[in-house]
């Protein structure tokens, strides 16, 4: 009979088994992982090493269970929701402190983005731009689509790890429209400065791509700002 170390050990060597697949991408993001019973014949242990390595894995956000329909892959494989704990920080600076964090990294995500964008990433970024535009005619919030424009950026960077950090980022810009929602003028502002980040990724110019970004943050967060004094 196998101690519970032994166990232990094993259950961790098939979760590293089953996640050297997904690094892989033998398995990919929102795939369907074979069952219980084929994932013991596949790796010749038992189904309780299985449920135990799954139980691993679960809990680093690489997999997750559906009931009545199985094991699938997560979205974004290791990326937990709140990996910097923001949901647990003093909110009174919190929306400043991620701005500045915006501030550092946006401004070099779209240079890249400005240098690798392909023709798709430019047709994805423009009509996140038109959608926003069309809900703001019909008095429609559009925060969704801001995030999309921010999120087709990072991917246009053809970097993984700035993929990934898109969450992060997401979070202040979230927090940011709840702030400015009810300002009109400020919908119209991150718009037209949306064009303006479009047409300098478009024209392939880092150094102006960059400019325009830093200049629609700072705008950003000084209506956030006037807002909190009123």
């Amino acid at each position: 009979m196998q101690s519970k170390t032994d166990r232990n050990l094993l259950s961790n060597e098939v979760a590293g088994n089953i996640r050297e697949l997904i690094i892989k991408r033998e398995l990919k993001p929102n795939e369907k992982l074979p069952n219980e019973m084929e994932l013991s014949a596949q790796m010749g242990v038992s189904r309780t090493t299985i449920r135990e390595a799954i139980k691993i894995l679960v809990s680093n956000n690489i997999v997750e269970v559906s009931r009545g329909k199985g094991t699938f892959v997560t979205n974004q494989p290791g990326l937990v929701k709140d990996p910097l704990g923001v949901n647990f920080m003093d909110h009174d600076n919190l929306l400043e402190f991620l701005f500045e964090t915006r501030m550092l990294i946006e401004p070099g995500v779209v240079a890249l983005a400005a240098e690798r964008a392909t023709k798709q990433d430019l047709i994805k970024i423009k009509e996140s731009i038109e959608r926003m535009s069309d809900d703001l005619k019909k008095k429609k919030a559009y925060s969704n689509e801001d995030l999309l424009f921010h999120v087709s950026i990072a991917l246009a960077s053809r970097n993984p790890i700035i993929q990934r950090i898109v969450p992060i980022i997401n979070e202040s810009i979230a927090h940011g429209y709840e702030e400015t929602v009810n300002i009109p003028e400020s919908s119209c502002k991150a718009i037209v400065a949306h064009q303006h980040i479009y047409q300098a990724i478009e024209s392939r110019d880092p150094d102006q791509a960059k400019t325009e970004m830093l200049t629609h943050l700072h705008e950003a967060l000084e209506d956030i700002k006037s807002k909190k004094k009123k």
